[in-house]
């Protein structure tokens, strides 16, 4: 298409003859090569958009945040970027937390005790991953509001499950933990 385009426009000049083999040459190497760029600009155009993105383009808008979802689908991630790009100034409360968190894929349960300042947040039914855990919490330390005192836990026991392992003071003492570690306890 750009070949023909270019010949045409070049045609009133009369210097690129049609029996010219070599000139025939250049042209189609010219117009080659600026399909290519047209195509190289339509990737571009597509993937600066979150809502049209396939690849890169959401790579770089997740990596802005943390690390990137290219194990998640498509749509999952364009969803939680849509989240994360439209938190504001006043999404510092319960609902703007929740969309927070919902931003960074995470499935939670939120317990709140307003009258002493403190959220508990809950990570349940997936197992994260060490790193995955590190920038969970680095991001909802970003988003919980000052005056909060919060905590986070990962698939952890509650305390109804390390009650129910019926074990003595001393077994539990033997085994030196402080409280995080007994707060984070998987087993």
């Amino acid at each position: 298409m750009v070949y023909e385009s270019m010949k045409k426009s070049l045609e009133p000049l009369k210097i690129y003859r049609s029996d010219a083999r070599l000139i025939d040459i250049e042209l189609r190497v010219y117009a080659a090569e600026i399909e290519r760029l047209y195509s190289a600009l339509d990737s571009m155009f597509t993937e600066r958009f979150i809502s049209t993105a396939q690849g890169d383009g959401l790579t770089v808008y997740e990596e802005m945040f943390g690390p990137d979802r290219t194990g998640e689908d498509i749509i999952r991630r364009r969803e939680m970027l849509n989240l994360r790009m439209n938190l504001g100034e006043g999404d510092f409360t319960p609902n703007g937390i929740k969309k927070a968190l919902d931003s960074l894929g995470l499935t939670y349960v939120i317990s709140e005790f307003p009258e002493i300042d403190k959220l508990n947040i809950t990570a349940v039914t997936e197992d994260y991953s060490v790193a995955e855990q590190a920038f969970i919490e680095r991001e909802i330390a970003k988003i919980i509001p000052a005056h909060l005192d919060y905590q986070i836990t990962f698939n952890t026991l509650t305390w109804g499950q390390i009650d129910a392992m019926d074990r003595n003071f001393a077994a539990v003492d033997a085994e030196d933990l402080t409280w995080k570690q007994i707060d984070t306890r998987t087993e």
